[in-house]
């Protein structure tokens, strides 16, 4: 097989190879609970915003989805039934088009994000008028196979290095211990301030990140609370340790066991008068979790809050925190998870 460099490339508008279709917004008001992905203009989990019960004129399966507002220019694949809101568009491949050819696709029309922005937005003239790149066969139409042995070549190397990765995981992880249910142990309350000193973050302003491969860690809700890689030093820096929102997506929380850097929307815990546990601290993590609905932009989970914030934890016989079992707990969790993965790998 050619490598993309050796293979011929032809500039194509995206409007001659496919056809672009509108959304159909579902306010918050509207929405209902359900298992139908609802499309929307992010760049994270595969743009899908929401799962939700409706449906509308805009149920599509095999589509790519084209963020117009947003994540403007991130696009997505999607096999499965989906329900597509209007700040993206969505592209349906004429032809013979399978999945791994419009994954690729996908990547090419993400590609081109960087020429769009909120003040010029990918709407759907745009959209039609885009110009990307695709190798060609011979007749000099896109090569629709070399497309799909190229995803499926990619696909197979980063799934070796995954299951090789989960493999090992495993290995230093331990092992699973029967031990008793949440709900067959007993709880008690303790003071965030009792169990955790804080320390602060430090704004690192976009026009004085250099790159590099540290980790940033912002005020974020996802991607482990990293929100890019940076080549910058400064008293925020950090590892094993647990990052806090205090801002952004406040009362999240992320174990972060690689050194990094943390912006000052972010808190920097560690336990008091014990040493920090990987385990522990993700099962904290969760503890954190269930005490976001109290916090929002209005009522910022700052380091005043965060002292006498009370947390419910399993204890011991004698009432004190129980610490092996917290450990053990999430250690359990991983293993299953971690398990889980691999047998869905092997399906």
């Amino acid at each position: 097989m050619q490598s993309a460099d050796e293979k011929q490339w032809h500039d194509f508008v995206l409007g001659d190879l496919a056809t672009i279709h509108s959304g159909h917004d579902i306010y918050a008001q509207e929405r209902f609970s359900g298992n139908t992905p609802y499309v929307t203009a992010g760049s994270k989990c595969n743009g899908i915003g929401y799962f939700v019960g409706n449906d509308n004129d805009s149920m599509a399966t095999d589509s790519i989805s084209v963020a117009r507002n947003g994540a403007i220019g991130e696009a997505h694949y999607h096999p499965y039934k989906a329900l597509y809101g209007n700040d993206c568009r969505r592209v349906v491949m004429s032809g013979v088009c399978n999945p791994l050819a419009q994954l690729f696709i996908a990547q090419c029309i993400s590609n081109q994000r960087s020429t769009f922005s909120y003040s010029r937005k990918l709407g759907t003239g745009r959209l039609q008028n885009l110009h990307i790149l695709l190798p060609v066969a011979d007749s000099g139409e896109p090569d629709y196979e070399y497309m799909t042995e190229y995803v499926r070549k990619y696909r197979e190397a980063m799934l070796k290095r995954y299951r090789e990765y989960v493999k090992q995981r495993l290995m230093r992880i331990g092992v699973m211990v029967d031990i008793a249910a949440l709900n067959e142990k007993d709880w008690a309350e303790f003071t965030l301030g009792d169990l955790f000193t804080i320390g602060a973050g430090k704004r690192l302003e976009t026009r004085n990140k250099i790159p590099g491969s540290r980790p940033f860690i912002g005020a974020s809700d996802n991607g482990n609370g990293v929100t890019g890689f940076v080549g910058n030093d400064n008293v925020s820096k950090d590892g094993n340790v647990l990052g806090v929102n205090y801002n952004g997506a406040p009362c999240i929380a992320f174990y972060h066991p690689y050194e990094c850097l943390f912006t000052d929307d972010v808190k920097r815990l560690h336990l008091k008068n014990r040493s920090d546990n990987q385990f522990v601290l993700l099962f904290f993590s969760v503890v954190f979790a269930m005490q976001r609905v109290k916090y929002s932009y209005g009522y910022k989970f700052n380091e005043q809050r965060m002292k006498r914030q009370k947390l419910m934890l399993p204890v011991t016989d004698s009432g004190i925190p129980d610490w092996d079992y917290m450990e053990q707990y999430a250690r359990n969790m991983m293993i299953c998870k971690y398990r889980a993965y691999l047998d869905y790998l092997e399906a």
